[in-house]
């Protein structure tokens, strides 16, 4: 079994989950015709790279439009939410 780092991650998961973050915001990036600078300002509203953390695990068996549908739908409410 791994060591933990930061709650319950271990070292193994968190190169996927890192891979994964990056994976996700450059994708997203992409898909919105968004800027590096844009995409900081955006997670550091909504917390997208928290959030693809914690959506790892389903992430990783799905497919880009299911996960750009997901992020899609967390990004519209935390702006909603936010006002």
């Amino acid at each position: 079994m791994g060591k933990s780092i930061g709650g319950s991650m271990s070292f193994e998961n968190f190169d996927h989950v890192l891979y994964m973050q990056i994976r996700v915001a450059n994708l997203y990036r992409n898909a919105n015709n968004m800027s590096v600078d844009d995409f900081i300002k955006l997670d550091r509203r909504t917390d997208f790279l928290g959030f693809v953390a914690d959506a790892y695990e389903p992430f990783h068996l799905t497919g880009d439009l299911g996960i750009l549908e997901e992020v899609d739908n967390f990004v519209r409410e935390s702006l909603i939410v936010q006002g």
